[in-house]
């Protein structure tokens, strides 16, 4: 049985609000493109209910080719949907960890990358992918990759996952598209992902499988196998590590509810 956490409600409220503010912004140029063709054109004030129908069905364009794209992006050529007989392994960790969280069995695809890093998306938490790379298959022991998987299925029950898949889709979906745009949504984008941070995440897995060295094991075997996927930038909130996370110099580098993997590991040292 699926089970409702609290942050649902809180999660849901502001992915609502994004596409909210979405569908207002293409309204207003609707709106804005239809006054001027009134005032200008021979199509008089017809043109007003024609522009906003056409600024509607551009945001629900947009909407799905933002859905589209980050699903094309998170899954790279190479990748593989796999079942429980091509990853035994891994499917028999993500079936318990559901059960425990009570959550649905997700799509579970492993990313080619060599890297170790994970991360799951989708804007609806029934309809959720989560991304494991091969790396992180091949790095971790069977208690570290529940660890990983506790804190990435915890983020679906929560709403988070949703959350921060809608403002990839919406905030960052220019930065999506063309990566050249990343530095005009960047700083956007981290301020509709900051809704809580990598201790609070950690924490619930924690509490979850009641075993801390775990996840700070399989954080210290990431930071040594390197997190950096080939994934564009605007995807770095749904990463379990932050792809900057093992190279920033100095901790100011992250956005303020990222944090770098080594204190994440010292504040789970510390439970």
């Amino acid at each position: 049985m699926q089970q409702v956490d609290p942050l649902f409600a809180i999660y849901r409220s502001r992915a609502d609000k994004l596409v909210a503010e979405l569908w207002a912004a293409h309204l207003a140029a609707g709106a804005i493109a239809g006054l001027i063709c009134a005032l200008f054109t021979s199509l008089g004030w017809w043109a007003m209910p024609i522009a906003l129908i056409a600024a509607c069905g551009l945001a629900a364009f947009w909407l799905g080719v933002g859905e589209r794209r980050l699903r094309s992006v998170m899954l790279p050529a190479g990748s593989q949907e796999c079942s429980a007989a091509d990853e035994p392994r891994l499917a028999n960790v993500i079936e318990g960890i559901c059960l425990l969280v009570g959550v649905e069995r997700p799509t579970i695809v492993v990313h080619p990358a060599a890297e170790a890093n994970a991360a799951a998306f989708g804007r609806h938490p029934e309809r959720t992918t989560v991304v494991v790379t091969r790396g992180l298959l091949d790095e971790l022991g069977r208690i570290e990759l529940e660890a990983v998987v506790a804190r990435l299925l915890t983020q679906v029950r929560d709403g988070s996952v949703a959350y921060l898949t809608t403002a990839v889709t919406t905030v960052g979906l220019p930065a999506l598209m063309w990566s050249s745009l990343w530095p005009l949504v960047h700083a956007r984008l981290e301020r509709g992902a900051s809704t809580g941070s990598d201790f609070d995440d950690d924490a619930k897995a924690v509490k979850l499988t009641r075993y801390p060295p775990g996840l700070a094991d399989a954080l210290d075997a990431m930071s040594g196998a390197g997190v950096r996927t080939p994934a564009p930038k605007a995807t770095w909130p749904l990463w379990s590590a932050d792809p900057r996370a093992a190279e920033a110099s100095e901790p100011d580098d992250l956005p303020d509810y990222r944090a770098d993997l080594e204190t994440r590991v010292a504040v789970l040292r510390e439970f």
